[in-house]
């Protein structure tokens, strides 16, 4: 499968006063996409997914697909009003409400991100010479973005709107996150486009989270900033526990259980462990930081949080190698403590591995057969492995 066809999606929503006329078009169901779709069709809309890969298409559309990702399987094995297909015009002629979520991954060395699928996406659907749509992103996109595609793009188009509305999700818990959100950002094109949006979300949640609307500008700050203000809440934790295992009698554990009473503070991602990984937090802390300079504005706590986040580390595989082993095991190894699904992308975990590795030690990595996978193409015969 295609890293479009794993990644990339779009929704598109239509709406009336019958449920099941209500039809919404995922195209690029993928890691994110098919979630969305099949949460969509359990709350009670027509679905219609589209994808370029006509494989996986036929593997949707079979229910053969299978899914490390929690709830997946279930969903798509009850769902009844959804179906995908490979006609982008299809999807188009489907609905008049598009939600664009396709792969915007980091440019190394740039700490921005790379828009020229979602930009391609954005101009299909301008060829389409479509009127009175509503267009609504959900990828994480750079500051700024939409307002630079809405002066280029769309000069075939009729009364239609963009809009920002990006999930906060974590993977290995997609369905949750989007069924049970702690809030809902919406960066509205018009008053209307924040309505339709609103209603979505009020339907498809099972709790009741804030819905923040607002300016897209600031809807895309806001993206970024919540990410990180997550990590440097990470990066202070493990400050604070570095400090206290240097103090005899101190417990990092206690000290920052007591911080995390504070309601000012909060008890969320205030725990002493590992540093900050996986696909999202390093590379939105990074970009933001990038936005501020382009502004004039100097990120000191974003550069401050990279490399506290860094040195915690250093620190702990120094102390690993204080102790002098014969061997050192690793286990569980993705960016998360017992992530289902294997991504290892930015694991502290592997990180201090190399570490020791490249000291001179025996390292030795003991993980589901996924993961392994990752790991020897990633760091080849660098270190041990046993599939658990």
């Amino acid at each position: 499968m295609s890293f479009f066809c794993k990644y990339a999606l779009i929704f598109f929503c239509t709406f009336s006063s019958c449920i099941y006329s209500q039809n919404i078009t995922v195209i690029g169901i993928g890691r994110l996409g098919l979630p969305f779709a099949l949460c969509l069709e359990k709350t009670g809309y027509n679905v219609l997914g589209v994808d370029l890969c006509p494989d996986y298409i036929s593997s949707v559309n079979a229910k053969t697909f299978s899914s490390l990702e929690p709830g997946i399987n279930e969903l798509l094995q009850a769902s009844r009003h959804f179906k995908a297909t490979t006609s982008f015009k299809e999807g188009i002629d489907f609905s008049d409400l598009y939600f664009i979520v396709v792969p915007t991954n980091s440019i190394p060395g740039l700490e921005t991100y790379d828009h020229t699928i979602l930009s391609k996406v954005l101009e299909e659907i301008d060829s389409y010479n479509v009127s009175n749509k509503y267009i609504v992103i959900s990828s994480t996109i750079f500051p700024g973005y939409i307002r630079s595609v809405s002066d280029s793009l769309f000069n075939n188009c009729h009364n239609v709107t963009i809009s920002y509305n990006p999930e906060f999700i974590a993977q290995g818990n997609i369905v949750h996150g989007m069924l049970n959100p702690d809030l809902v950002l919406i960066g509205e094109g018009s008053v209307e486009a924040g309505e339709i949006l609103s209603d979505i979300h009020q339907k498809l949640c099972t709790n009741t989270p804030y819905i923040a609307r607002m300016s897209i500008d600031s809807a895309e700050i806001t993206k970024l900033a919540l990410n990180c203000f997550v990590t440097s809440k990470i990066a202070f934790s493990n400050l604070i526990g570095d400090i206290a295992d240097e103090t005899p009698g101190a417990d990092k554990h206690a000290i920052l259980s007591a911080i995390g009473k504070d309601p000012r503070v909060g008890s969320k991602y205030l725990l002493p462990g590992y540093g900050f990984g996986g696909p999202c937090f390093p590379r939105d802390n990074r970009a933001l930081g990038n936005y501020a300079m382009l502004k004039g504005i100097s990120p000191l706590i974003f550069e401050a949080t990279d490399q506290a986040n860094n040195r915690h580390t250093i620190y702990m595989a120094e102390k690993l190698l204080e102790k002098n082993q014969d061997e050192y095991l690793f286990e569980d190894v993705c960016f998360k403590p017992n992530c289902p699904v294997p991504i290892i992308e930015a694991s502290q975990k592997l990180e201090i591995a190399r570490i020791l590795a490249k000291a001179g030690k025996r390292v030795i990595i003991k993980d589901s057969r996924d993961v392994i996978l990752q790991v020897k193409e990633k760091y080849s015969d660098l270190f041990e492995y046993v599939i658990d």
